[in-house]
């Protein structure tokens, strides 16, 4: 997939720095705590979209997809929220552009588009001649366009032009900002990979039960989350 941001997210955090002091227990707030916030934040999204560069904030994109054969095409960015415009070419002067009831969303967190009537995308390889012709291994047109709006915010719009929902309220999950602050405040004070038990301020947390593994409480907040493409 080829992707490219039109609106981005205007959050760089998605806990709040109150919350996080909450949680360690400190009276006072520190650049430390801001930046702990901040790679919390990164990691999480990094964890979730199983991809370096991922982000799970609220933005507009414009991406191009290669059909695959299916009924479905599916969109980089999740939770799908809505599409804007929807071609079957890059090349817009040229392109058939499909109305809203042309299309629906069928699964918006896995990012699944379908066609209402039911009919499929062709699969988009690129085809080379030789004795017969055949398709170009792992060489595919990306002809599908789609414009949509896709992830969560914490803090509530003000503004909402710029983007194709209205919504002004905090979409982010609980355990996600949950997980984000877990994870700021261990990397905060330092706190190891992997842990058999996790305190910060008056939480504490113990999974020795679990036998010789140790089980990470901000991978276990993320997991039904984490995409697995």
């Amino acid at each position: 997939m080829s992707l490219a941001v039109c609106t981005s997210s205007t959050e760089t955090q998605l806990a709040k720095l109150g919350d996080l002091m909450t949680l360690l227990g400190a009276t006072a707030s520190s650049s430390g705590m801001d930046l702990a916030l901040t790679q919390g934040t990164s990691w999480v999204e990094r964890y979730i979209t199983n991809s370096p560069s991922g982000t799970i904030r609220r933005e507009v994109v414009l991406e191009t997809l290669a059909g695959s054969g299916s009924q479905r095409l599916m969109a980089g960015r999740t939770p799908l929220l809505a599409i804007q415009r929807f071609f079957d070419s890059t090349a817009t002067c040229s392109a058939t552009e499909y109305c809203s009831t042309d299309y629906r969303i069928e699964n918006a967190d896995a990012g699944f588009v379908e066609f209402t009537n039911d009919s499929g995308f062709d699969w988009d390889a690129v085809w080379q001649q030789g004795i017969t012709m055949y398709p170009k291994p792992g060489a595919v047109t990306k002809r599908w366009m789609l414009v949509y709006e896709a992830g969560w915010q914490l803090t509530p719009s003000t503004s909402t032009s710029e983007y194709v929902t209205t919504s002004t309220q905090r979409t982010l999950p609980d355990d996600i900002e949950r997980a984000v602050l877990l994870k700021a405040a261990a990397l905060y004070e330092n706190a190891p990979e992997g842990l058999s038990s996790f305190s910060v301020g008056p939480l504490r947390a113990d999974f020795s039960n679990f036998g010789s593994q140790t089980l990470d409480p901000v991978v276990a907040l993320l997991a039904p989350y984490r995409r697995l493409d």
